[in-house]
């Protein structure tokens, strides 16, 4: 029986004979072969990466062209180096052909200015527009691709003057907005609360609570919360308690003709001139605003505490609300809805006193003498 190193022994004398018949055969060129492979393996062996030139890349670019088997005879970098090589060279080769500077060439300078200067004055200008505007009155012939990428970039709707947040904006003097929430006593019993606050300031004007809210009921709330000051526009949401038609309906009045979608709006568009806004089906961002003091008097007050009955919800909230207009700052005017007077009186060298709210829930912290 033979050990493992007599096979081994044994393999390096048959290699050595085939070397030796490989060569008598073949003659010096395989000899010479055989000598270049053995010195090129020891060199890929001691040297991680062999210098390589531009000429050699070249080389080797040709060669992969020619000889469908040079990847066999590849040893100092891997054939998908050589495939890069000849995809750069290609590159390069086109570069130089259309004039060196890589990517689409500059337009002149005033092409890029008009265009600007339209873009900017009419946002609601497509690059089509604006394309065909410097054609018929300029002469100036570029594509459209062109023309978007030097316009002056606008965020939301292009026209300006069309979407809902512009308008709240612009006609938030005017806007109050009406919502609805319920609050479950320590009885189990269940009650309605509607809340109508100004846009621009965020004041809460009215607040009123039932256990049976109706659409008649709704209306006197709104007579209610109107009687010193009405606005424009009433925001609200698609409550069944307001009356919905199901479909929109024209009122006339006023001497103008009105789409309707609830009963409540039909309502104040006729009695007493307040135009109706109903928020948009499976939308109730649009109504963000009311929702957030909404949102304010849960979380902040009616969740922290027990309701006993409607007396003690309606106290608890005229407090809470009264601390809200005078005393809480809020984040979203950076200001205070309704602000005391006497905020801005701080005398010096007085000291900070926290006034409780709600018996301590809240704290209004001036500045005493």
């Amino acid at each position: 029986m033979l050990g493992g190193m007599d096979y081994l022994l044994v393999a390096i004398v048959i290699q050595a004979v085939n070397i030796v018949v490989f060569l008598h055969f073949h003659g010096t060129a395989a000899a010479r072969i055989v000598a270049l492979r053995h010195q090129i393996g020891v060199y890929a062996r001691k040297t991680k990466r062999a210098p390589v030139k531009d000429r050699d890349r070249l080389f080797w670019a040709l060669l992969s062209r020619w000889w469908k088997d040079w990847t066999s005879e590849l040893v100092i970098v891997r054939p998908e180096t050589v495939l890069r090589w000849q995809k750069l060279r290609f590159r390069d080769y086109w570069r130089k052909k259309s004039g060196g500077s890589p990517g689409r060439p500059r337009i002149p300078r005033e092409h890029i200015a008009f265009i600007r200067r339209i873009s900017s004055d009419h946002p609601e200008y497509g690059e089509d527009r604006i394309t065909l505007e410097l054609k018929l009155k300029f002469g100036v012939e570029h594509a459209e691709s062109t023309i978007r990428r030097y316009m002056v970039k606008r965020r939301g709707d292009p026209r300006g003057t069309q979407n809902w947040s512009t308008f709240l904006r612009n006609q938030a003097k005017g806007i109050w907005c009406c919502g609805l929430f319920t609050q479950a006593t320590v009885s189990f019993l269940v009650l309605y609360v509607v809340v109508v606050m100004k846009l621009e300031s965020r004041e809460i004007v009215y607040c009123e609570e039932t256990e049976n809210p109706t659409l008649e009921w709704m209306k006197q709330q709104v007579r209610n919360a109107c009687y010193e000051e009405q606005p424009r526009f009433l925001i609200h949401d698609n409550d069944g308690k307001f009356g919905q038609f199901g479909r929109p309906l024209g009122v006339e009045a006023h001497g103008r003709k009105v789409s309707c979608r609830c009963a409540l709006d039909a309502w104040l568009w006729e009695v007493m001139g307040i135009r109706g806004i109903p928020i948009p089906y499976e939308a109730p961002n649009a109504a963000a605003y009311i929702e957030r003091v909404i949102g304010t008097l849960r979380r902040e007050c009616l969740d922290l505490m027990l309701i006993w009955n409607a007396r003690h919800l309606r106290a608890t909230l005229k407090e809470f609300i009264g601390w809200y207009h005078r005393g809480r700052v809020h984040q979203g005017l950076h200001a205070i809805p309704a602000p005391d007077p006497t905020i801005a009186e701080r005398p010096e060298g007085g000291k900070l006193v926290a006034i409780p709210v709600l018996n301590g829930l809240h704290h209004d912290y001036r500045m005493a003498a």
